[in-house]
C-alpha cells in the first residue's frame, strides 16, 4: 500500500515491537496488521474459531473421532495494542486456491480473511465532522461487501464533503474547481492534490457505465486509504496538536 499512516508506531504500550510490513487487516494466517478498532499497527492473538460452511465428507482424527469438512470459518482475534477483539470470516486455501476455483486442491492448507468486524476504517476520530465520517464509513462498508464501484462513488462523495467543509469553493461548484482552490491556497500539498484528483476520477468511473474503464477492489481500497490519510492530515493531526499544546502548563 502507500504508507499514508502519519501516526505509525514502532512499539506498543508495553514496549512490544509493532509489525510494519503488513498494512492490511489481520487473519489467522497473518495475525498482524492494522487493527480496525484502535487504528494502530499491531499483532493479534487467536482466541478460537468455529466452522461456517460445510463440504462433503469427514476428517477422521486419532481415536476414530470424525469432524465434518468445512471451507469457511469465523475466527476471533484480540489486538495486543488495545486488547479488544475482532471477528474475521476466513476462507480455506489449499495450495493457494479456494474451493470452487476450478483448480486442483493440492498443497498446503491455509486461511485467508475476507470480511472483518468491526469494519476497518469505520471508527472515526472525534475531530472528524459527522457528515465526512458517515460518507467514509459507507465507502468502507461498500468495499467490505465486494462492491468497489459503489465504494469509489462514496469515496468521491467523502472528498466532496471534505472540500465543502474546508471551503474549497461554494458547495455548488464542481469538485474539480473546489480541489483546485484547495491546492492554490496551500491546503492541499501537491501529492495530496494529485491523489484527490484520482479520487474524483475513479469516483466518476464508478458512477458511469463503461465496459472498459472499470473499478477494482484494489482501486477502491487505495482511494479509501488515501482519504483516511487526508482526514488525518486535515482534521486529526491539527486537533491532536491543539490538544497537546492546551495541556502544557
Amino acid at each position: 500500500m502507500f504508507g499514508f499512516n502519519f501516526r505509525k508506531k514502532t512499539k506498543g504500550e508495553r514496549g512490544e515491537p509493532m509489525p510494519v510490513e503488513h498494512s492490511g487487516a489481520p487473519d489467522s494466517t497473518n495475525p498482524s496488521g492494522l487493527c480496525p478498532r484502535c487504528q494502530k499497527q499491531s499483532s493479534f492473538e487467536s482466541i478460537g474459531n468455529i466452522p461456517l460452511t460445510f463440504g462433503e465428507g469427514y476428517m477422521v482424527h486419532p481415536g476414530g473421532v470424525r469432524e465434518p469438512v468445512f471451507h469457511e470459518r469465523a475466527t476471533v482475534l484480540v489486538c495486543r495494542h488495545c486488547e479488544q477483539g475482532i471477528a474475521v470470516l476466513e476462507e480455506q486455501l489449499t495450495g493457494g486456491h479456494t474451493k470452487g476455483s476450478g483448480e486442483r486442491l493440492v498443497g498446503e492448507v491455509s486461511w485467508r480473511g475476507f470480511h472483518w468486524w468491526p469494519l476497518a476504517g469505520s471508527s472515526a476520530h472525534q475531530a472528524v465532522p459527522s457528515e465526512i465520517a458517515s460518507a467514509l464509513n459507507e465507502a468502507v462498508l461498500c468495499l467490505s461487501a465486494n462492491c468497489p464501484r459503489a465504494a469509489a462513488v462514496m469515496a468521491r462523495r467523502t472528498l466532496e464533503a471534505i472540500a465543502t467543509d474546508k471551503g474549497g469553493g461554494k458547495s455548488k461548484d464542481p469538485l474539480a474547481k473546489q480541489l483546485a482552490n484547495m491546492a492554490a491556497s496551500g491546503l492541499l500539498q501537491p501529492a495530496l492534490a494529485d491523489w484527490a484528483k484520482e479520487v474524483r476520477a475513479v469516483g466518476n468511473s464508478g458512477a458511469h457505465f463503461d465496459p472498459i474503464d472499470t473499478v477494482s477492489n484494489a482501486d477502491a481500497s487505495q482511494l479509501i486509504e488515501f482519504l483516511q490519510a487526508l482526514i488525518d492530515y486535515l482534521y486529526v493531526l491539527p486537533y491532536d496538536l491543539a490538544q497537546r499544546r492546551a495541556a502544557r502548563p
